[in-house]
């Protein structure tokens, strides 16, 4: 649960690009290490409640069962905007509930190895598919909150509605991960950020 100090005021309005790193990487690595990733933002207040937002990251995955090995790993990014709908007053500028969208896009490859498929009549079969790239493209939806929590400090959290709109065919083994967006087979997913940011001040009025 995002909380909301207000221990201080602010008589003029300070602008900034706003940088921000997703946290709920960490604790998702933990529980389970066979995905581990980074995601970073950026965003910045261009017209009166709309901000223009950027978010990259790069995601590791990887599975052993016991006929195959599976690895896969890439980068993507997401640009889109966030409106708030909060009316605020002086002493509440900068809280946010807002409502955003994104276009995303991921470049990964992803390869099996190991693979072993007993078989009585031809014999057992052994292998390994080589890396294979992957392209897939999406559209995001975000509903969220934010609140600074100290001067230029930030934090808060966000939902992630989201709808694949094109990725490439898989030749021989199926999309076990697609970073940032989820299961490789599912044609929509939702997701969860709770991220940490910093203003950079550049502007007061």
């Amino acid at each position: 649960m995002l909380i909301f100090f207000n221990g201080f005021s602010q008589d003029q309005r300070t602008y900034g690009l706003r940088l921000g790193f997703d946290i709920s990487r960490i604790p998702l690595y933990l529980m389970d290490p066979a995905v581990y990733g980074l995601e970073f933002s950026a965003d910045f207040e261009a017209a009166e409640n709309l901000y223009p937002a950027i978010e990259f990251g790069f995601n590791k995955f990887s599975i052993e069962r016991e006929n195959y090995d599976y690895a896969s790993q890439g980068n993507y990014f997401r640009l889109g905007a966030d409106y708030n709908i909060l009316k605020l007053d002086a002493k509440d500028q900068y809280e946010m509930a807002f409502i955003g969208i994104r276009y995303a896009y991921s470049s990964l490859t992803h390869s099996a190895d190991n693979i072993h498929i007993p078989e009585s009549y031809w014999g057992d079969y052994t292998g390994m598919v080589p890396k294979e790239p992957i392209n897939a493209h999406w559209i995001e939806f975000t509903l969220g909150l934010r609140a600074e929590i100290f001067k230029n400090i930030f934090m808060g959290w966000s939902f992630r509605g989201r709808l694949m709109l094109y990725k490439n065919k898989e030749n021989i083994i199926d999309i076990c991960n697609i970073p940032g967006y989820g299961k490789g087979k599912n044609n929509s997913s939702i997701g969860f950020n709770y991220s940490v940011y910093y203003k950079i001040p550049m502007l007061r009025k």
